[in-house]
């Protein structure tokens, strides 16, 4: 019996079937969109993430390392803090350290006095005489007043000649709980590293002396650190009014007169 029609190709041998899969190209057409997958926008988009994770690694990164110093610097002394505590210093105290002492809650119990006396010639003869011993200080700490806007940063030179004072003072006075035979090398040794502070302080009286007195032939000049309580304020107005005594801190020795650092 003769069939009328055609019996069915297989898919494969079906010449538009594989047109249709190949396309005009010749090219797989469900291969060539995933070939190009690559370089589309999903590729982009993965690319600016990816820049991104490192530009926010890379800024928080200074954070996260200040929040860990801040958290060992503040942490209570431990073994495991005194083995790292060098390096926290290094970041912390150069940009972020401050001595609270000035303010509020732990406000200043005393004035630190610095009193400067000074030998010199007098005028046509080779007679040395010497001052009376002036206090220098206090002037200088009034001194940001007379230009507030752009304020002199004089007043932190005795203040750290102040600290210094004190830290050598007390290191002297440890040394008298030395043996007798050790105390003249241990002082030997003190005098030695304070030799940088101490010359800065002979320039520094060499030129508060030049300013106080102008024109005048010196020889040599000294100074003499003291400190004296602050009256507290409920105290100030009581009768009679409490002494505000003294209490030697350091004396210098006579430091020859450094000319021309006045200028």
């Amino acid at each position: 019996m003769r069939v009328f029609g055609r019996v069915p190709a297989d898919a494969d041998d079906d010449p538009a079937r594989a047109d249709a899969d190949t396309g005009p190209t010749g090219v797989d057409a469900a291969d060539g969109p995933r070939a190009d997958a690559g370089n589309g926008p999903r590729a982009d988009a993965r690319a600016v993430t990816a820049r991104l994770r490192i530009c926010a690694f890379l800024a928080l990164l200074p954070v996260a390392l200040y929040t860990a110093a801040c958290l060992v610097y503040n942490a209570p002394d431990s073994p495991a803090k005194s083995r790292i505590q060098g390096a926290v210093a290094h970041v912390m105290q150069p940009y972020f350290w401050q001595d609270w002492q000035l303010f509020g809650p732990t406000p200043g119990s005393n004035d630190d006095l610095i009193y400067l006396t000074v030998r010199m010639r007098t005028a046509g003869s080779d007679q040395v005489v010497q001052t009376s011993p002036v206090e220098i200080e206090q002037a200088i700490d009034r001194a940001p007043r007379a230009f507030p806007l752009n304020p002199t940063k004089l007043p932190g030179i005795p203040l750290a000649f102040d600290a210094a004072a004190n830290r050598y003072a007390r290191m002297v006075t440890d040394f008298k709980k030395l043996p007798a035979a050790q105390r003249k090398a241990a002082q030997a040794e003190l005098d030695k590293q304070y030799v940088p502070e101490f010359q800065e302080i002979q320039r520094f009286l060499s030129a508060r002396a030049a300013t106080m007195y102008p024109g005048a032939d010196i020889v040599s000049v000294k100074a003499a650190f003291k400190t004296r309580p602050i009256i507290p304020f409920s105290e100030r107005y009581v009768t009679p009014k409490p002494e505000e005594k003294s209490k030697g801190i350091l004396e210098t020795s006579w430091m020859d007169y450094v000319p021309g650092v006045a200028r």
